[in-house]
Order: structure tokens, then C-alpha cells, then sequence
């Protein structure tokens, strides 16, 4: 279903046949009635902590993207957790990006291709916590173009990520992340020199988490000269 089609069915839905579980029916509750006390929310596959919705079987993923879509209050969304199913993930990202609340991201986990839809352009900062290769990174560096407000970004680099980024009008902050803090890749630091050359608006680059390398230096340098 589209926007226009949940809609339709918004004020008739019953919670119950839409949630895997009481805890789950009573979090859509509170976001479908924009509870003032709910700034925070995580979507995950094992529970962690408080104000979680825990993805199972049977928690229709349009619906959630929809309420959330549609929430004022919300700030910050961590998404660590969508099924493999990708029409899953694609109607819980079409359905969120009505949302004009939420002004941090933080995604966990490669999830799927359907974060080549990810449209958040009222985000200001975003996380992604985890390693990308190969056709990950492209879905996430598509997703990542339509984030227009976004003025932080934490994660790694690839071409097209970069590419994606110097794009952005407003981005001011980029952490370059890495697992374990490895030294980051040839690859990587060419993308890094061409951040450099290419965001105009940038002006704070942290690489506490990663290792540079000679290359690195010498290209980073080369970076900074062109900008």
C-alpha cells in the first residue's frame, strides 16, 4: 500500500491485527497518538531496553513506518533491525518519510536493499554503525542522497557514499567510523581526499576511530589542499 491507501484505513486499523504482541500494540499506540513522553524509539530483534518495538512475525512494518510517519514528538529513530523480507523494509521506509520530527538516525545493521528508498529529508544527523560492501553500500549511498537537511554524518566511506554526501547543501560534521578502529583502505582514503575537495559546507572531520596510514596522510593532505 502507498500513503494515500493507509490513509484510508488509518482511522479503522485495530492495533491487535497489526502487532505481533501486547508490548508492540501498546508502543504503536503511543506513537499513533504522539505521546509527548516518547522522544526516542528503536526498532530491533531482541529487547534491550525501554520504548523498543521488537520485530516479529506477525508486526506489519507499513503500518509502523506509517504511525511513525505521521508522529510529531518522535527525535531520534534507531533502526537495528528489519527482516530480510525486502517489501517489508520498503513500506516501513515509504511509510516514515512523511515524518518531520525525527532529527537523528541511527542505523545498526546492513539491513536491506530497501534502504535504497530511505527518504528522510528532515534529518540532521545520521549513524550508521555498521560495515558496508559492495551492493550495501550502494542501496544506503542512494538512500543517503535524499537526506537534504543533514548536517552530521557518522560511518564509513566508499566512492559512492562520498558521492552521495557532497551532494548534501548543509553538511557541516563527518566522523569516519570503522570496525575495531582498522587502518581504512586505499579505496577509503580516496574518497576521503575526495570529501575533502568536494563538500563545500564541511568544517569538522574526525578520524579518532580509524587508521590513516601513510597514504592516507598524503592523500588527506591532497584533499585539504583542494578545498
Amino acid at each position: 500500500m502507498m500513503n494515500y491507501q493507509f490513509d484510508a484505513l488509518a482511522a479503522r486499523v485495530k492495533l491487535k491485527d497489526i502487532t505481533s504482541c501486547a508490548d508492540n500494540r501498546a508502543l504503536l499506540h503511543r506513537i499513533k497518538n504522539n505521546d509527548p513522553g516518547l522522544r526516542t524509539l528503536a526498532v530491533l530483534d531482541e529487547p534491550e531496553d525501554e520504548d523498543e518495538f521488537i520485530v516479529r512475525e506477525g508486526d506489519d512494518l507499513g503500518w509502523l513506518g506509517y504511525f511513525i510517519g505521521r508522529n510529531e514528538k518522535l527525535k531520534y529513530l534507531s533502526v537495528c533491525y528489519l527482516p530480510g523480507d525486502r517489501e517489508r523494509g520498503v513500506k516501513f521506509f515509504f511509510g516514515m518519510q512523511r515524518n518531520k520530527s525525527i532529527k537523528g538516525v541511527d542505523i545498526c545493521n546492513h539491513l536491506n536493499e530497501s534502504l535504497s528508498v530511505m527518504n528522510l529529508p528532515h534529518v540532521t544527523s545520521m549513524s550508521f554503525e555498521c560495515q558496508l560492501e559492495g551492493e550495501y553500500a550502494h542501496y544506503f549511498a542512494l538512500g543517503l542522497r535524499r537526506c537534504t537537511s543533514l548536517k552530521e554524518y557518522s560511518g564509513q566511506l566508499t566512492a559512492g557514499i562520498v558521492e552521495s554526501l557532497t551532494t548534501l547543501p548543509i553538511l557541516e560534521k563527518v566522523h569516519v567510523w570503522k570496525n575495531g578502529g582498522l587502518a581504512i583502505s586505499r579505496e577509503e582514503c580516496m574518497a576521503l581526499r575526495e570529501l575533502l575537495a568536494n563538500a563545500n559546507k564541511l568544517n569538522h572531520l574526525d578520524l579518532s576511530d580509524v587508521g590513516l596510514g601513510d597514504d592516507g596522510v598524503k592523500l588527506l593532505v591532497e584533499g585539504l589542499a583542494c578545498s
